[in-house]
């Protein structure tokens, strides 16, 4: 092996004396063994019992060669006997007399254990020894034998295996006792090498080679391990405790834990199963102290570990050498059982090893920081004074101590090219192998990289050269690129805190002039850093204080510092960047908020809290002078002049003191509002007067605001006032007249009001006038439609006799009141809607049209092009059902009362209804589909009526009729789909009332059926799918109407069209048909058949030919398959009675075909 195992180390302590382990015999005993236990003593000179076993200090061969002396030193019966030694030897026997050759020599076998056998009978026959004392014997010798020869050629012998083998056949055992005896020999062996706590790789490959001697399987194997441990660990136990055994050093722990190792490598690389190797090792670990499986697999790697220690710091040694590669590391793990998670781990220590020994460290890192305890720890102090003392005292010391260097330490020559073999070796990834460097590097270049801000800081190392001295520190060590980022931000946080910590401490006692000049240190300090940072070219930092200094992260540059010493601080710093002047005026000067600026990044202060400072600070400066400026221009008299000195004033404080847009407006726009607020109080009418505009107008240019931003004010000042002037301007008509429209704008302007909120008043003012007259038509409409019970009950109120005009009901055409005259009240309201211009076009798509363009010049072509016209559609802001003046049921009840008025009304105005019912809808609140529902409930009814009359008198609708139905349709709003759609369903409802009346009253007719039939086809329906008739209605139908043609004989086989026709037109499949035509048949077939014989019986035999004439004609619709059941003698007679009819004038091939139908509708052969 290339990784040189050796033994482990062990205490002087681990042999011990007077110490034995007992095996469990075998299940079934050899050779009438009587123990059932062996013990193996270390005591080789002990007179043992006819049981006992004395092995060495440990190992296999030692404990061979004890117990064959073991087994030697207990004499038999058989060998007292026996004295004669020129006899042949047998497993340990001294020697057998002469009646024993004798005896194997007239034994013509070539087993020597039978001749030996045969001879030993004899001879102690003749002795006086019994056959008991010859088994006995050889149940001694044999495993003697067995292990004579494992000790004598060794396990790994070519011939070994063959050699055992053969001592079976010489001793005579049968194959169960015989390996009984090798898993005998094997537990031997294996507790000697249990005996010797030191443990080598090469034992496992010495027990391996055991078992393929002694010819085991996994089931023996399995039960020579199991008797080791019980027999081991007994023994083990007799001279040692329990709690000594807990210890991990203790010697016998140590052999327990190696008889583990070497029993779980066995079965693993005995090829068991999972389940096998549980119960095998579990027998193991049971016998060896009850421990279990998992606990006994833990001590077992405990044992295996340290080898593959061993062999990867080989595998570091002889790394140059070529003699190591990761195939010889997998072997080894195979063959110590250790698995690719242990490894992986084992391997990244090796390679941390062997980092820090490239780097000429120590491989071991035995700093402990739980082990670093200072003078202080175990002290206890009793006041806050003296733990500040104490705290203050070890913040000295840590400042005063040396820094220690480290510049020194870096990878030796050809360290890159040594740890690029072992990372391959030990098939590490580039992220495990980066990690174990850093961890051994990282340290050292922070304290370069930290040495090198601080010198830049220092200014006695410019940015670029402290980045180099970091940059070549980073290659010195093998650091990665991809982690420099993190590291660097690390280190400037770290360089940056130490400053701000300083500063917080002057803070913290009120030291503003050491807090100011701190933070200006600390501002310059973080610009460096900046510096530093930009000669690496990263983009990441180009937010520089956003990835350095995060106050919700504690590892930041300002992460340590809490929200109120942060905010402290920069208080203090704000405080004394305010200068004042010899007038006593306060200033900040640019290069101060340049720093403070700078400042709020550091510390984490948004911009929101430093404009926050200065509106605390600079804020009643500024609402001084714009209070002043403002009350001066509503004094009035206010001139350019005016206007330009207050504004100059107001710029000068704002520009002063660097206040941002937004802080003068939150004071400007309040000062605005009270100022429209107080001349909207002060004015009469609520309107104010040109003046009063002008000086609102002059307030706005002062104060920086746009008219946009006034107009919530001035809506809420002025808007009642403007809704006042609208209702005005409706007048009594409740239209404003066109001379009043401009006068509404201009003042619109003048009150400072937005088109939209204008707008917004202006539906409030006609929404309130057109609710009443919403609220008359409703309430007409309900006195039209409702009895007295009806709207007393929906209203709450009794209204008498006197209320509606008959007195007890509605009536009128088509089942709606119209005997009060509500049209022109409903007219008056459209009129109001439409020209106040309440409705509104908007546009909702748009459309393409064609477009011919004439030629340019004589002769020329005409062009056609398409165009894209916009699509509008009416929308209706206000309306009756949004303003909750009607219910929607009433508004369908009004909408539904006018469509029937304009389609019945024959003055003059029924144009004018007939155009404004969509423009009635929609003041109403009703959308697009519900009036064409309303317009088609009355179509229907309509069509209803109409097409019933006219189809009283014509199967058909005429052109006249269809223009009429067209007309209605423009009429009433219908789409040409729906009265398509309205006409057919109107044409079904009567073609469906005609069908029942036909057929169930029972008229029904062949000559109707067939009538109705031509009728439904001639309108195009479907007597299933359009008219409703059942199957089994249709299919009577067609029986009804072809029975006629069949009994006459105008249906015959060659009127095969006409039945497709009609069995087709009632929608019939071609099987329907031919169901119903054989059914028809046969029916018809029997009942000639009994006319046939009875007229035969009764000496009719003219009559009886007429009736096979007929039968013969049904018969050709079936091929002459009627299923009639004729006897014999009525069928010969009655086919002679047609055969000697008079056949004058008909063609002979007729004749035969007749004759052959009727043999067949008879049943009669050919």
């Amino acid at each position: 092996s290339a990784f040189s195992f050796s033994p482990l180390a062990v205490p002087s302590t681990t042999a011990r004396n007077n110490g034995h382990v007992s095996f469990a015999a075998p299940t079934r005993p050899a050779f009438g063994l009587l123990s059932n236990t062996l013990t193996i003593s270390s005591t080789s000179h002990a007179q043992p019992s006819s049981t006992s076993l004395n092995l060495a200090a440990g190992g296999g061969p030692e404990a061979l060669e004890d117990y064959i002396a073991t087994l030697s030193n207990t004499e038999s019966k058989l060998s007292s006997k026996l004295q004669n030694p020129k006899l042949v030897k047998l497993a340990g026997a001294a020697a057998l007399p002469l009646s024993y050759v004798v005896g194997a020599a007239m034994t013509p076998s070539r087993r020597l254990a039978a001749r030996a056998v045969g001879g030993v009978i004899t001879a102690v026959t003749a002795g006086g020894v019994g056959k008991s004392f010859v088994e006995e014997d050889v149940r001694r010798s044999c495993p003697a034998a067995i292990a004579k020869r494992l000790f004598e050629l060794g396990v790994d012998d070519a011939n070994i295996s063959d050699g055992i083998a053969r001592l079976q056949e010489d001793y005579g055992v049968d194959d169960e006792d015989f390996l009984g005896m090798c898993t005998e020999v094997y537990a031997v062996y294996l507790a000697g090498m249990a005996k010797n706590p030191l443990a080598k790789t090469a034992e496992l490959k010495e027990l391996a080679s055991l078992k393929a001697a002694l010819d085991l399987d996994n089931q023996q194997t399995g039960q020579a391990h199991a008797d080791a441990a019980a027999a081991f660990y007994r023994d083990v136990t007799r001279f040692t405790s329990i709690d000594e055994l807990d210890d991990e050093g203790h010697p016998d722990r140590v052999s327990l834990d190696k008889l583990l190792f070497l029993s779980e490598r066995a079965f693993r690389q005995g090829g068991e199963t999972d389940e096998a190797f549980t119960f095998e090792f579990s027998r193991v670990a049971k016998a060896l102290g009850g421990l279990s499986v998992n606990e006994a697999l833990e001590r077992a790697k405990d044992v295996a570990t340290p080898f593959y220690e061993r062999a990867l710091a080989s595998t570091r040694a002889k790394l140059n050498s070529g003699a190591v590669s990761a195939d010889m590391l997998s072997r080894a793990r195979g063959t110590l059982g250790i698995e690719d998670v242990e490894a992986k781990d084992m391997h990244i220590e090796a390679f941390g090893r062997e980092v820090r020994s490239q780097l000429g460290l120590p491989e071991d890192d035995d700093e402990d920081d739980m082990d670093d305890y200072n003078e202080y720890q175990d002290k206890r102090v009793e006041t806050v004074a003296e733990v500040k003392k104490k705290l203050d005292a070890m913040k000295a010391e840590e400042e005063t101590k040396e820094v220690e260097d480290t510049s020194d330490i870096k990878f030796t020559s050809g360290a890159f090219d040594t740890l690029t073999k072992l990372q391959d070796v030990l098939g590490l990834s580039d992220e495990d192998a980066d990690y174990e460097i850093s961890a051994a590097t990282v340290d050292y270049w922070r304290n370069t990289a930290l040495s090198a801000i601080e010198d830049a800081i220092a200014k006695t190392k410019t940015p670029a050269k402290a980045w180099e001295v970091i940059q070549s520190r980073q290659k010195e060590l093998y650091l990665k690129d991809s982690s420099m980022k993190e590291m660097m931000t690390s280190m400037v946080m770290q360089a940056l805190g130490r400053p701000l910590e300083k500063v917080n401490g002057f803070a913290r006692v009120n030291n503003a002039a050491a807090t100011y000049d701190g933070l200006v240190d600390a501002i310059a300090a973080k610009e460096t850093c900046k510096d530093v940072l930009k000669e690496a070219g990263w983009s990441e930092f180009e937010d520089f204080e956003e990835a350095c200094f995060d106050p919700s992260d504690n590892a930041s540059a300002c992460g340590f510092l809490t929200n109120q010493d942060r905010h402290n601080m920069y208080q203090i710093f704000f405080t004394r960047s305010v200068k004042t002047d010899e007038d006593g005026t306060k200033d900040i000067s640019e290069e101060s908020y340049g720093l403070m600026k700078e400042l709020r990044g550091m510390l984490g202060v948004s911009e929101e809290e430093g404009v926050g400072q200065i509106r605390n600070f600079f804020g009643p400066e500024l609402q001084i002078v714009l209070t002043d400026a403002t009350e001066e221009i509503l004094r009035g008299n206010t001139t350019d002049a005016l206007l330009t000195n207050l504004k100059e004033n107001v710029d000068k404080v704002i520009n002063d003191y660097k206040l941002d847009e937004e802080m003068v407006r939150s004071y400007a726009g309040p000062l605005y509002n009270r100022a429209v607020e107080e001349i909207g109080s002060n004015t009469p009418g609520g309107i104010p007067s040109v003046e009063e505009v002008e000086t609102l107008s002059f307030l706005r240019t002062l104060l920086n605001i746009s008219e946009e931003e006034t107009y919530d004010v001035h809506l809420t000042t002025f808007g009642t006032a403007y809704k006042k002037a609208i209702k005005e301007a409706l007048g009594t008509t409740g239209v404003i007249r066109e001379e009043y429209r401009e006068p509404l704008d201009d003042l619109r302007a003048r009150l400072g009001m937005s088109d939209e909120a204008a707008k917004e008043i202006y539906m409030e003012a006609i929404g309130e006038r057109m609710k009443p007259m919403v609220e008359f038509i409703s309430n007409e409409m309900e006195r039209l439609v409702l009895t007295k019970d009806q709207l007393a009950q929906k209203r709450g109120t009794d209204f008498g006799e006197d209320y509606f005009k008959d007195g007890s009901k509605a009536s009128g055409k088509l089942g709606l009141g119209t005997d009060g005259n509500i049209m022109s009240d409903i007219m008056t309201l459209i009129d109001f809607y439409i020209e106040n211009g309440i409705v509104q076009k908007a546009v909702v798509g748009t459309k393409k049209i064609e477009k011919k363009i004439p030629a340019d010049e004589e002769g020329g072509e005409e062009k056609t092009i398409t165009e894209e016209e916009p699509i509008y559609e009416s929308t209706y802001p206000i309306t009756a059902t949004g303003m909750g003046c009607i219910d929607t049921q009433v508004a369908e009840l009004c909408y539904r009362q006018f469509v029937v008025s304009s389609f019945t009304d024959q003055s003059p105005n029924a144009a004018r209804y007939e155009a404004s019912k969509a423009t009635f809808g929609g003041i109403l609140g009703l959308t697009a589909e519900k009036m064409e529902e309303i317009g088609s409930n009355i179509g229907g009814m309509v069509y209803d009526n109409y097409i019933t009359q006219a189809m009283a008198t014509k199967s058909a609708l005429d052109q006249q009729d269809m223009m009429f139905l067209a007309n209605m349709q423009g009429k009433l709003g219908i789409s040409a789909e729906k009265g398509e759609e309205m006409l057919l369903d109107t044409q079904k409802k009567i073609i469906s009332e005609e069908a029942s009346a036909l057929f169930d009253s029972g008229s029904a007719t062949p000559e109707k059926v067939k009538e109705f039939r031509e009728k439904c086809n001639s309108m195009g329906m479907d007597l299933e799918t359009d008219v409703g008739l059942t199957k089994s209605r249709l299919v009577n139908m067609f029986s009804m109407e072809i029975t006629p043609g069949i009994d006459s004989g105008e249906i015959t086989m060659d009127s095969a069209d006409v039945l497709a026709e009609i069995q087709e037109s009632l929608g019939l499949t071609e099987e329907e048909g031919e169901e119903v035509v054989a059914g028809l048949i046969t029916e018809r077939a029997n009942g000639i058949l009994a006319d046939i014989v009875g007229c035969m019986l009764r000496g009719m035999d003219a009559v009886a030919v007429e009736s096979m004439e007929k039968l013969v004609q049904y018969a050709a619709f079936v091929d002459g398959d009627l299923g009639l059941n004729v006897e014999e003698s009525n069928a010969n007679k009655a086919f002679n009675l047609f055969e000697s009819k008079d056949w004058t004038g008909v063609d002979t091939k007729v004749v035969e075909k007749q004759k052959s139908l009727l043999k067949t509708a008879f049943g009669m052969s050919a």
